[in-house]
């Protein structure tokens, strides 16, 4: 791993890019992982609508256990260990909004954090997940769910990321404005 990104490394996906309750933290840990050492790991390279669900918690502040994210961009991370990557079969016909939405609802968690291990740390295995029940409407069902909220999780994604690049531009230009290097004087609003 390196401590620096480069242009050829990719960012890491670990435990703090989820929030608790769900979601994604853009300003999680940071460490980056170079594409060279990627040969063999194309199916831990992140893509859109992937959900990431946090295996590993403090026993005395179970806070992100079970709770997931999307992640909203392709090829840009790389999932770490202690993050389990859950991607629905073709075959199954639902998206990453329903997934999302179940593995976040309380009486879900609720069923999964009680089959974790306990000791300093609360640990999910991945025979523990793949243990969860799920419940799956028919298919015309299911395309009505999805006709309505797939639009919805592409909107609140494209918004994310378009927060992510306003943070960042404000993030660069308020030490300039502030320090005088950029002069705003003549700008009319």
């Amino acid at each position: 791993m390196l401590n620096e990104p480069t242009d050829d490394c990719l960012d890491v996906f670990k435990q703090g890019h989820i929030k608790k309750g769900g979601g994604f933290n853009s300003e999680g840990t940071k460490s980056w992982y170079p594409l060279s050492k990627c040969k063999n790991l194309q199916n831990y390279i992140l893509k859109k609508g992937d959900i990431l669900m946090a295996m590993t918690d403090m026993k005395g502040n179970v806070a992100i256990l079970g709770n997931t994210s999307i992640m909203p961009v392709d090829d840009k991370y790389i999932v770490n260990q202690r993050v389990g990557l859950l991607r629905a079969k073709k075959d199954l016909n639902i998206d990453y909004p329903y997934l999302y939405l179940l593995t976040n609802e309380h009486n879900f968690l609720m069923d999964l954090r009680s089959r974790a291990n306990s000791g300093v740390q609360v640990n999910l295995s991945s025979s523990a997940i793949k243990e969860s029940e799920i419940n799956i409407a028919p298919k015309e069902i299911y395309s009505k769910f999805n006709n309505i909220v797939l639009p919805l999780f592409e909107q609140t994604l494209a918004n994310q990321l378009e927060n992510q690049k306003l943070a960042s531009l404000r993030d660069n230009l308020l030490p300039k404005l502030m320090s005088g290097e950029l002069d705003v004087d003549s700008v009319q609003i």
